[in-house]
């Protein structure tokens, strides 16, 4: 059942990848003392082990050391308290010692497929958030890509600030393990510090966020060294910030696009990147707009308590425009259908509408219990900008309004953002019950 797990673990180990301040023979000896210590307490064929509270070097070693047991993995960037073990067999925490979840006496049979390897936890950006499965194989295909993206070489050292326990991060960092590069995992204390980094030529390829890389185009060079690569991922990159890192850093940056589902599947110098080798767009045409479609090598696993997916077929949610080259340029989040009230009502006309008003950076929509009356739920229309004005924006929603759907109103200068620049929505929901 598990062999493709250990398979996987054994490509990463025999692959001459390093953490940080370690020689390829001693990563391998750490991942082997987690898995003794794992196996020691049960951990075999066919567990789910939730890990959750773990720095990132110790997190990459447990994701591997579950994979040489037979074991799949579940990585939460969220505190433990926080986190509902279902359906996990074993969970380990900053102790690492795993502890057997009560509710499964054996294995959760029907939620673990043979392919399964990790359990991401979407970003919540647009909704709930889900446990996303990847497969062995897709892992591969997404490590493939990002090699051949970021031209990833044994002599490399990759820094990677970012939470590895994300999609983005993780992907990166079994990237560049399988690469054989040496990797740094460490978070950002300051941009300062990763900037000396790139310029003293301790680090020669970069994985951040737009928001981080913002950041560091600030920093006061201090060294003549040059990175050959930053990537940028999980958020869109301007015009303006790829010029300010050319400047700062002498390279322009390479865009990734992905999602906790598929992980990396877009890479390249403009727009959202192209394609990745196993990855094929299926909509829209070159030279037309519309959702972005793609076609996976492998299937998309879906999300745990949902029926594994078998179709190779994967929409993303985004619109996109397609120039005549082929070239994906991101337009906007799909709206969709919102539960509320036990109906689905069509955001989308308000969407468009709002995000049409001079002013304008950001709409969403958020559904909350009413205070004091909590079997109803009002929707909330939060727009966000600088420069709005409210006048326009409240005639804009009044002239949407309907019997059927009349979203009430929140402005703000800019919406919450998590640690990888992701719409922070449980932020969003506390500011909006703040404000009444």
């Amino acid at each position: 059942m598990s062999e493709s797990r250990r398979q996987l673990a054994g490509a990463v180990l025999t692959g001459g990848g390093r953490l940080d301040g370690h020689n390829s023979e001693a990563t391998v000896a750490c991942v082997n003392r987690c898995a003794r210590r794992y196996e020691k307490a049960g951990i075999g064929d066919g567990d789910l082990v939730l890990l959750t509270d773990l720095a990132p070097d110790s997190l990459l070693v447990a994701v591997i050391a579950c994979w040489s047991l037979g074991a799949a993995a579940w990585v939460s960037p969220r505190p433990r308290e926080e986190v509902h073990t279902e359906p996990a067999t074993f969970v380990v925490t900053a102790e690492q010692t795993p502890v057997p979840t009560v509710k499964w006496r054996g294995k959760p049979t029907g939620l673990l497929p043979e392919a399964l390897a990790l359990v991401h936890e979407t970003s919540g950006s647009t909704g709930d958030t889900k446990l996303a499965r990847r497969s062995v194989d897709s892992l591969l295909a997404e490590c493939a890509g990002y090699r051949n993206g970021l031209q990833l070489v044994a002599a490399d050292t990759v820094r990677i600030p970012v939470p590895v326990a994300h999609s983005f991060g993780s992907g990166v960092a079994l990237s560049a393990l399988l690469s054989g590069c040496r990797i740094d995992v460490r978070p950002i204390f300051t941009p300062a510090g990763v900037a000396a980094d790139l310029d003293y030529g301790k680090v020669t390829k970069l994985a951040v966020t737009p928001a981080l890389l913002n950041l560091l185009v600030q920093t006061r060079r201090r060294g003549e060294s040059r990175p050959r690569v930053i990537l940028a991922g999980a958020g869109l990159v301007s015009d303006g910030l790829d010029a300010e890192c050319v400047t700062r850093f002498g390279v322009r940056v390479t865009r990734g696009y992905g999602s906790s589902e598929t992980g990396g599947i877009l890479i390249g110098p403009q727009g959202l990147g192209r394609p990745i080798p196993s990855v094929e767009i299926v909509q829209p045409d070159a030279g037309a707009r519309g959702e972005l479609v793609v076609r996976t090598a492998t299937p998309v696993l879906g999300y745990v308590h949902e029926a594994i997916r078998t179709s190779l077929r994967w929409s993303t949610g985004d619109i996109v425009e397609r120039d005549a080259a082929g070239q994906v340029w991101f337009l906007e989040r799909k709206a969709g259908a919102l539960r509320t009230n036990g109906r689905f009502v069509d955001t989308g006309p308000v969407h468009a509408v709002l995000s049409a008003v001079e002013g304008v950076d950001e709409v969403t929509f958020v559904v909350l219990p009413r205070a004091g009356r909590a079997e109803f739920e009002d929707v909330f229309a939060v727009v966000a900008g600088q420069r709005i004005n409210r006048e326009s924006v409240e005639e804009a929603l009044r002239a949407t309004a309907t019997d059927g759907f009349a979203p009430r109103l929140r402005i703000f200068d800019e919406l919450p953002r998590t640690d990888i620049g992701k719409l922070d929505r449980p932020a969003l929901t506390e500011r909006i019950r703040r404000d009444g």
